[in-house]
């Protein structure tokens, strides 16, 4: 038996309106622009689903992942819906690793067999003795400051702060890799040639970006504060994603405010006191404090302040942002917030029943490691 036009249709829509899909309009989307290519009975590439679907362009960059992460994250959201929502779907639908194109499947119906009591008995026993260990390890209450970063059926992306990089002549007269901090992007890069048309021939983007060492210590923690609540998250870097994806599901941003992360926009939108400009923090009009400023551009890498927020983004989503020149502010501070005595004690005195804030660290270390950190303000929203 072999499914309609129409009820493909059916089943692509329901998927679409299903709780799984309905915070991720990127998921939602492609998978419609899949389905009609594959109706179409086109020939569905990387390449031209960057174009078509992404606006990418013919001399876009070989190694961006995006078609590859968005299709992942597709199809983990389609396995998902069928193991939640849709487990009793007569008909269901997948994307073939390798393949892009949509395929569907009659589900095949479970056999029910008589079981001998007898037989039984020992297994009965043995599954208790599961149920009880399960039970001994279920995940600590969810606390209120993640619980919408742990919610099952919302994603989370981390996004690392990496270093935009030009490959090029070097000091020592060689081909190498630089980083320059006035150019974050390819953006910038191009408006550098236009002001500089001589060095056309002798730079160009390179194909790899740069994160520090903070990049694997905040992932190593946050996905061990992660696995206590059986939860998971999508690494992406900086340099490479744009502003969709930032916008879709919960984000989570841990890096260097001087490499113009594109959440500063995002962090200036939503707080109604702070705003950050070219690594100052500004406070202003707030009825209790001050005006203040916190200059972020500190030149040790021993003691620096460390910027800590979280603010609604769209579709009842949240950004949870880490902001530091160095390493040790960002490492110190993601440290912070996913140690549970931290979290319940942070909450307890500084929210007060509000659901977003700011906060300003200061934190002192040794080889790119904090030895200690301190809370110098918070102000909540």
């Amino acid at each position: 038996m072999t499914l309609s036009e129409s009820e493909k249709l059916e089943i692509i829509s329901k998927l679409k309106k299903s709780n799984t899909f309905k915070n991720a309009p990127t998921s939602s989307a492609l998978l419609q622009y899949l389905f009609e290519a594959t109706q179409n009975k086109s020939a569905i590439k990387e390449a031209t689903i960057d174009i078509d679907f992404f606006g990418g362009s013919q001399n876009s960059d070989k190694t961006n992942p995006r078609v590859r992460v968005n299709v992942y994250n597709l199809r983990k959201k389609i396995a998902s819906y069928y193991e939640e929502e849709g487990q009793d779907d007569p008909w269901q639908l997948t994307i073939d690793k390798g393949q892009y194109h949509i395929r569907f499947f009659k589900k095949e119906k479970k056999i029910k067999r008589k079981i001998d009591k007898k037989i039984a008995v020992p297994y009965i026993g043995l599954g208790i003795a599961i149920i009880i260990l399960i039970f001994n390890q279920i995940p600590a209450q969810k606390p209120e400051l993640w619980s919408n970063f742990l919610n099952q059926d919302k994603i989370t992306n981390l996004f690392i702060g990496d270093h935009f990089g030009i490959i090029g002549n070097t000091i020592t007269h060689g081909k190498g890799w630089t980083r320059d901090f006035s150019i974050n992007n390819y953006t910038d890069f191009y408006k550098l040639l236009d002001q500089y048309p001589e060095l056309k021939k002798q730079i160009k983007p390179s194909d790899f970006s740069y994160s520090t060492k903070m990049g694997i210590l905040a992932t190593q923690q946050l996905e061990r504060f992660y696995q206590n609540y059986q939860h998971d998250f999508t690494i992406r870097f900086s340099t490479q994603s744009s502003i969709v994806e930032i916008k879709e599901g919960n984000a989570i941003y841990v890096g260097p405010s001087k490499n113009n992360s594109q959440f500063i926009p995002f962090f200036n939108e939503a707080n109604p006191y702070f705003k950050l400009k070219e690594n100052v923090l500004y406070l202003t009009n707030h009825p209790q404090f001050k005006n203040e400023t916190f200059d972020l551009s500190s030149p040790k890498d021993t003691l620096e302040y460390a910027i800590v927020s979280k603010y609604p983004n769209n579709n009842d989503t949240e950004h949870f942002v880490f902001f530091s020149q160095h390493d040790i502010g960002v490492s110190a501070t993601v440290e912070f917030f996913t140690n549970q005595d931290s979290i319940e004690k942070f909450t307890k005195q500084h929210l007060k029943n509000k659901k977003y804030f700011t906060a300003i660290f200061k934190v002192k270390g040794q080889s790119r490691t904090n030895t200690n950190i301190k809370l110098e303000k918070v102000v909540r929203f």
